[in-house]
């Protein structure tokens, strides 16, 4: 593995490590592209994103880009977590009217 292989995958373990100590990553590279595939995992859930190699080696030199680094991978790793919330409408029951079933005002039997 060269020099620079090993400089990305240092980065993105770091910003992993800062994201959250439990989450999880491996890093592959796509054939024939300078990209990154990285394969997310934390609490028996998996997410997947793409990154360039110069933008992970960017991250070193510059605060900026680490920031934004570590901002995609964080929105990365927060979709995955995301879970749905309910319908709650489905368990709701209709209420009757307030004040019961009384007659209207004026009105005699």
């Amino acid at each position: 593995m060269s020099d620079a292989q090993q400089e990305v995958r240092r980065i993105i373990a770091d910003v992993a490590r800062a994201i959250d100590r439990r989450l999880s990553i491996e890093v592959r590279e796509v054939p024939g592209h300078e990209r990154l595939h990285l394969t997310l995992s934390q609490a028996g859930r998996h997410g997947e994103i793409e990154l360039s190699a110069q933008a992970v080696l960017a991250a070193a030199e510059n605060s900026v880009a680490r920031n934004e680094l570590r901002l995609r991978v964080k929105r990365a790793a927060d979709t995955m977590l995301f879970r749905k919330m309910p319908d709650h409408r489905l368990a709701v029951k209709p209420l009757p009217p307030p004040g019961g079933h009384t007659h209207p005002r004026g009105f005699r039997r």
